[in-house]
């Protein structure tokens, strides 16, 4: 029987956990002082709502659900902003989640999409603050259903897109293009048979291919991946990088984006 694949996606969106990035604080409520910052939250609405969306309502391919996570100690203002910006998409869903451990958390957050049947689920990935190329999900199940076949119908694996671009903060933001010789946190997708136990949050996304078969596709720009002053994790680029002119940078974006040099620039 030829494999069928349901493809999910959860977002995390200022969710708050007692063990995710705990290390900075000395408990839950100083966590939630400065996540839920104005400062902070502007940031985050802005660049989910101008960058991060725009890329999940623009795929070609609407065949995917996703959750966005968030926490239930989130500020009405900004829960309510959320859902204002999200509207009324039939397949994408905000739910708010109480204080708990960040992989449970998670996982409960992908279980809450239906399989619908398939035999396989296509897992991915995504911060509110990146974005997908508009054939990211068409892309993501052709490149399942052949590696399925390769691998065998029990075996789970990974798909990462690590060609793309980044935005960069600054009095000129800089854009320049990107190819990473690591799993990156933008669009990976873990590829199991249905039910199987894991999600693509179990192990850190550069360290994929010590615990799964892990395919790199480099065809396309997959990826726009942004750099400010509120990212979790530093963005060091591990890999090639400014090789393009901006001419090509600027063709690319529209081809994959949707989106002009200048406007990603003025985002």
């Amino acid at each position: 029987m030829a494999p069928t694949f349901k493809m999910n996606g959860v977002l995390r969106f200022s969710v708050l956990t007692s063990t995710f990035n705990m290390d900075r604080f000395a408990s839950i409520e100083e966590a939630a002082e400065e996540i839920f910052s104005a400062k902070r939250m502007a940031l985050r609405l802005h660049l989910f709502e101008k960058l991060c969306l725009p890329s999940l309502t623009r795929q070609r391919d609407q065949g995917f659900d996703l959750v966005i996570a968030t926490s239930d100690r989130m500020p009405e203002q900004y829960l309510t902003q959320l859902m204002d910006i999200v509207g009324d998409s039939a397949n994408i869903s905000i739910v708010p989640f109480p204080v708990a451990r960040h992989y449970g958390t998670l996982n409960k957050a992908y279980g809450l999409m239906p399989r619908g049947g398939a035999t396989h689920q296509i897992l991915f990935r995504l911060d509110d603050d990146d974005a997908l190329d508009v054939d990211y999900v068409a892309r993501t199940k052709r490149l399942a259903g052949s590696l399925v076949a390769m691998q065998g119908a029990s075996t789970p694996f990974v798909i990462s897109y690590n060609r793309g671009f980044y935005l960069q903060r600054g009095a000129e933001p800089k854009v320049f293009d990107a190819i990473e010789r690591a799993p990156l946190s933008v669009g990976t997708a873990l590829v199991r048979p249905a039910g199987q136990g894991e999600n693509p949050y179990r192990y850190n996304h550069r360290k994929f291919a010590q615990h799964y078969n892990t395919f790199s596709d480099i065809t396309v720009p997959g990826f726009i991946r942004t750099h400010h002053w509120d990212n979790h994790s530093d963005p060091a680029i591990m890999g090639r990088k400014d090789e393009m002119t901006p001419e090509d940078i600027d063709a690319d974006l529209r081809a994959h984006f949707g989106l002009s040099l200048a406007a990603l620039k003025a985002i």
